[in-house]
């Protein structure tokens, strides 16, 4: 079987686009994963209890920096 000795400045061009595609990969999956999820969350009347409620939750998880 043959081998292929490729040019010291191929190999070196190579190992540096294959670090970038894995650097870019990484980062793709790491704002994937990390993206904040909208809660919509439906009530009764705008000034009930529910509401209300549903207002202390919203300002528990902003104080928490929940990802909802």
């Amino acid at each position: 079987m043959m081998s292929i000795k490729l040019p010291l400045w191929l190999r070196f061009t190579l190992l540096v686009g294959v670090v970038i595609l894995a650097a870019g990969a990484s980062l793709f999956a790491y704002r994937y994963y990390t993206r904040p999820v909208t809660l919509t969350i439906a009530v009764g009347s705008i000034d009930g209890e529910a509401a209300k409620a549903m207002s202390a939750i919203a300002s528990r998880l902003v104080s928490t920096n929940a990802p909802v």
